[in-house]
């Protein structure tokens, strides 16, 4: 957990050591999208792989622009979730097409 131990987690996102501690262990997934964000940047790693386990921890920095929008993750975070699903939904979409119109080159 990039060097933090579960009390420091647990202040860093204002929840329970016990709620850190049923989340490590699997008992949960309770951690809202607001606290695993919160989570995610505290750690220094990677969102969706804090969220699923996909892919790998990639520990961020500022300089790797992890967040590439003009607003805040705060103000995303402020809206419904479902507004933010359909929002990430349209940003692959989006992705998706241009990587099929724009097929990488081979080096």
């Amino acid at each position: 957990m990039a060097q933090k131990d579960r009390q420091e987690l647990a202040d860093g996102i204002g929840v329970s050591v016990q709620a850190i501690g049923q989340v490590i262990a699997g008992k949960t997934k309770a951690l809202t999208a607001e606290n695993s964000a919160l989570a995610a940047r505290f750690l220094g790693v990677d969102i969706f792989w804090l969220a699923t386990g996909v892919g790998g921890p990639k520990i961020l920095t500022k300089a790797s622009g992890q967040w590439p929008f003009s607003i805040s993750v705060e103000s995303f975070l402020a809206i419904p979730e479902e507004e933010q699903n359909r929002i990430g939904e349209y940003i692959e979409f989006c992705v998706n097409k241009w990587q099929t119109t724009h097929p990488a080159k081979k080096s």
